[in-house]
């Protein structure tokens, strides 16, 4: 199937996305389900990408004061969301 947008992330999300919520196989005899502890004292090994990594350092620049404000906005009723403005940063990313 030939992809809509483009864009890698979004086809991969899309094909993710297909199998739904309750696609998920019920646990078999003999396997553990997820989140329960093994009874094992070593911790597990977890790989950060590259990406991931860039997306954390890029998280450190966020401006607190801007995110507090537009906080007190949403709580008290004052936030409007431009839509227009929305919708031209989505075909700006998009294409």
């Amino acid at each position: 199937m030939k992809s809509v947008t483009g864009n890698p992330a979004l086809d991969a999300y899309q094909r993710m996305a297909i199998s739904g919520v309750n696609a998920a196989r019920p646990v078999a005899q003999g396997e553990q389900p997820v989140g329960e502890a093994t009874g094992s004292k070593e911790a597990a090994k977890v790989a950060i990408s590259d990406a991931a990594r860039e997306l954390a350092k890029a998280g450190e620049a966020v401006d607190q004061k801007k995110v507090e404000e537009l906080k007190s906005r949403i709580s008290d009723g004052s936030f409007q969301v431009d839509s227009a403005a929305v919708a031209r940063r989505m075909l700006d990313v998009l294409g």
